[in-house]
């Protein structure tokens, strides 16, 4: 085979496994940050949710560059940073929306099959190595 298509079917198992494993810790993070109790006053109402959203972007969104890097690394693949990089904006974008809950469970696949295949093809570049 190609060593590029088997870079780019490495890179696409590297964005499903990372992706999944990112929504599960969005969700995860975003359900535990969720008061169990309505905001008394308006003011402790705007605390909660930059704390909820606070937490939901540190543990949920920013580990993701980490992931595709790390997944790639473990797979002996070098110059991964364009991977790194445009993977983390498309996912801040798929994150968001699933933070919100606004999505349903077969919506949520199909994002999560875009930024799969969006890692893939991320994948076929390679900056040169120095």
């Amino acid at each position: 085979m190609d060593k590029r298509i088997v870079r780019c079917v490495k890179a696409a198992v590297v964005g499903a496994l990372a992706g999944h494993a990112m929504l599960w810790t969005l969700l995860a993070v975003h359900n535990w940050a969720e008061p169990d109790q309505p905001a008394d006053n308006f003011g402790q109402g705007i605390g909660q949710a930059i704390f909820q959203t606070a937490a939901t972007g540190l543990v949920g969104m920013a580990p993701m560059p980490v992931l595709l890097w790390a997944g790639m690394h473990l797979m002996r693949e070098r110059g991964n940073i364009l991977l790194m990089l445009f993977g983390a904006v498309i996912w801040g974008y798929i994150g968001g929306r699933a933070a919100q809950l606004k999505m349903s469970l077969a919506e949520t696949e199909v994002w999560l099959a875009f930024f799969a295949v969006a890692c893939g093809l991320l994948g076929l570049t390679r900056l040169p190595e120095r």
